[in-house]
């Protein structure tokens, strides 16, 4: 496994964690305010990882802009969620499921042009 395949699949590994984590808030689990921050372990790869090695790939800020929206629609079923409105936060998986299809689809494209790069050269 070369340096860009675990990259990714850290990346991956992370975005799976924060997923399961939103639905964990949303049924009652403890809700990680630094986690699901600009200070959790995504955006902490994206400034140690994605910035310093990938800077230059054009899915970068696609990805990164996915996250922000990521973070801010579960910030937004949290208050939903906090305030009695248990159904419409739980309704609103279906948008945190359909960014999260973009962000790994973006990322899929990103690991696929950067493997197909590694292997012309």
């Amino acid at each position: 496994m070369n340096s860009a395949q675990v990259d990714f699949q850290q990346i991956r590994i992370k975005h799976i964690l924060f997923k399961s984590k939103v639905r964990s808030v949303l049924y009652g689990g403890a809700h990680d305010s630094v986690f699901f921050s600009d200070a959790g372990p995504i955006s902490h790869w994206f400034l140690q990882v994605g910035k310093v090695k990938y800077a230059n790939e054009p899915e970068l800020s696609s990805l990164q802009r996915t996250h922000s929206e990521l973070l801010l629609s579960a910030n937004q079923l949290f208050s939903l969620y906090r305030s009695g409105s248990i159904e419409q936060a739980h309704a609103g998986m279906k948008d945190i499921e359909k960014l999260s299809d973009r962000f790994q689809e973006l990322l899929s494209q990103m690991e696929k042009r950067l493997s197909l790069r590694a292997d012309m050269a």
